[in-house]
């Protein structure tokens, strides 16, 4: 069992490259919702390789000055416990509006039965929450980052 800074360090080792040396910055640590068992769900689904994307509100990263990921960019994503993770990569950033959402978008954020119907349904009901939170209203033309990544590295982390 490793730390995500372990994990990273492997990750780095395995491409040939010395931790201490390399040029690549350590990559944020995060998971995917605030609920254990929903979290732990799709983090099974990204080491399973059926979840290949997720998608953010522009509006509410610019709020958290939270940049968006760039091809190229690394994050370490952890189970809830943080007793498991993997480093994933991204490999395609695009900004759409909520509304231009495809069917193709829908299958690879794998989520449910994939289908465009199940992403509308569970991320309007997401952003809805976080846009109520903010004092702001949800439309469905809304922008939205759709990122699309590949997992690059496993390990578990104490």
């Amino acid at each position: 069992m490793s730390t995500p800074n372990q994990v990273w360090n492997n990750y780095l080792k395995s491409l040939g490259e010395d931790p201490v040396k390399t040029e690549k910055a350590f990559p944020i640590v995060d998971h995917f919702c605030d609920e254990k068992e929903q979290t732990d769900n799709l983090y099974n689904l990204v080491i399973q390789g059926i979840k290949r994307a997720t998608t953010a509100s522009v509006k509410i990263c610019e709020y958290y000055n939270e940049d968006f990921s760039k091809p190229g960019d690394y994050w370490i994503l952890t189970n809830f416990d943080e007793t498991e993770c993997c480093v994933l990569q991204t490999v395609k950033s695009t900004i759409k509006k909520f509304n231009q959402i495809t069917e193709e978008d829908a299958y690879i954020e794998g989520e449910g039965d994939k289908t465009l119907k199940y992403w509308r349904e569970v991320h309007k009901s997401f952003f809805e929450e976080e846009y109520k939170s903010l004092g702001w209203k949800f439309s469905e033309d809304i922008e939205v980052v759709f990122e699309e990544f590949k997992v690059v590295y496993v390990d578990t982390v104490a």
